[in-house]
């Protein structure tokens, strides 16, 4: 499953943990569990992002699902 959630992450652009689990057949739960543990693992970096300053300036703008409780992560290759 990780294999998957991996190649997920790496397509990039905009997704969330319930369109995640979705496609893996699990619950966003699970996908928020994994995503802690890669980023813990070093495979992922939280990113500073915000939705309290409003859409404008933000960098992520193009990719966002603009949603006030957006997290947004890096990956790291290795």
């Amino acid at each position: 499953m990780f294999d998957k959630l991996w190649s997920i992450l790496k397509r990039g652009g905009s997704v969330t943990t319930n369109q995640i689990a979705r496609e893996l057949d699990t619950t966003p739960a699970l996908v928020n569990e994994m995503i802690e543990h890669l980023s813990q693992s070093g495979w992922l970096k939280q990113m500073p992002a915000s939705c309290v300053s409003g859409c404008e300036p933000c960098r992520f703008l193009r990719d966002c699902n603009r949603s006030p409780q957006a997290r947004v992560w890096q990956v790291i290759e290795r």
